[in-house]
């Protein structure tokens, strides 16, 4: 029994740093696009190796004649957000960088918002769903959640992902 539970935290373990490793890859391929850094310089800053990038999502870069890597336009990798809804943060399960630019943009708006008392913020958001969710644009709903300490900016990605989901 003393080895299955040794093995269980090994295989625990392991999912930890992948799981690691993979939110820096992704962190990755989100500064080589929004920025356009290199791929080397982009993995530098988040504390990774190109080589440990490539590995983990190979699909979403092509390398150049020059040897260069370009992160292609879009992608359809999984992605577990927490997107904020009428309720507060609603976890989904989003395969398009697309939705989760959305979600991203929803959050920085709300915050903005939140700072400023400025509605135009939440102006592109009205109706719009991300993984099923309609986003929160009512200001005043807003209001109460943050005054509740129930909206962060870093809430977006969830960090604990169950073993054994793939990309």
């Amino acid at each position: 029994m003393s080895d299955r539970i040794h093995i269980l935290r090994t295989m625990k373990d392991k999912n930890r740093f992948t799981n690691s490793a993979r939110r820096r890859a992704l962190a990755v391929l989100a500064r080589v696009r929004s920025r356009g850094e290199s791929l080397s310089q982009a993995a530098r800053l988040e504390r990774t190796t190109p080589q440990t990038v490539l590995k983990i999502i190979p699909k979403q870069f092509k390398r150049s004649s020059s040897g260069r890597y370009t992160a292609t336009r879009g992608d359809t990798l999984r992605r577990d957000l927490s997107v904020l809804g009428f309720e507060g943060y609603v976890p989904v399960v989003v395969r398009s960088s697309d939705q989760a630019q959305v979600a991203s943009a929803h959050l920085i708006a709300a915050n903005r918002f939140l700072r400023t008392g400025d509605r135009e913020w939440l102006k592109p958001f009205v109706r719009k769903r991300v993984g099923g969710v309609e986003l929160l644009t009512d200001p005043d709903r807003l209001q109460i959640l943050a005054d509740a300490d129930l909206v962060k900016l870093d809430g977006l990605y969830r960090q604990n992902r169950s073993q054994g989901q793939e990309n």
